[in-house]
């Protein structure tokens, strides 16, 4: 079986401010965050979402570190964690930085596994809409909620793959379903969806217990 890639991801908060003001923004207003300076996906950022500030500066701070012969360590990578307005969950966005400060590519995670999901109530829960009209911005300015939750339905969901490994087997086995769509055109930029799903017990995964998933999406 092919083995898939999965991107590393690491996570942290922001916490709020302009919460009213965010409710009046749109795709429209805002430069996102993929292919623009770090300041004005930051700015934007902070403009939609409640942002941890005091984890946010120590992270600016040190996005280009080097070592002492003058290596990158990290790879240009900053850490948002942020909350929607009026929601209590809370994403951790991850900017992939150029040299100059561009955002390559942006990494959330999302609050369900999509793979179930057939309903638009279901798929608001996992702030989908939300978290990817605030990353493209204008890019996609008339970026619609339907039509957002039909492509994932109709073009995400049937490029998806699945590997299993089985980590260790026996009663207390552990066992890791990756479920994996790499680069669907999406608004001129590269939509990829992973979800991990790691149990105990039983190879079978009906027959598992102790589930734990991960759920997340990149824009490139």
């Amino acid at each position: 079986m092919r083995t898939l890639r999965l991107s590393g991801f690491v996570w942290a908060l922001l916490a709020g401010i302009l919460p009213t003001a965010a409710h009046a923004l749109g795709a429209a207003d805002g430069p996102g965050c993929l292919g623009v300076r770090v300041e004005q996906c930051v700015g934007w950022l902070r403009a939609t979402m409640q942002v941890d500030e005091s984890f946010l500066a120590g992270a600016l701070a040190q996005r280009h570190q080097v070592d002492v012969n003058g290596r990158p360590l990290g790879g240009g990578l900053l850490t948002v964690n942020a909350k929607l307005p009026d929601r209590v969950d809370q994403f951790v966005i991850l900017l992939h930085l150029r040299p100059d400060d561009t955002v390559a590519r942006v990494e959330s995670n999302l609050l369900l596994n999509l793979i179930d999901a057939r309903t638009e109530p279901v798929y608001d829960q996992s702030g989908l809409y939300d978290i990817v009209w605030r990353l493209l911005g204008r890019r996609c300015a008339g970026i619609d909620k339907l039509g957002l939750y039909r492509f994932f339905e109709n073009a995400v969901k049937p490029r998806i793959r699945q590997e299993q490994k089985d980590l260790a087997s026996g009663l207390w086995g552990v066992h890791r379903l990756v479920s994996h769509a790499a680069e669907v055109p999406y608004c001129g930029a590269g939509f990829t969806y992973t979800n991990l799903t790691e149990w105990r017990g039983s190879a079978d995964m009906k027959a598992g217990r102790n589930f734990k998933q991960f759920s997340a999406i990149e824009l490139k």
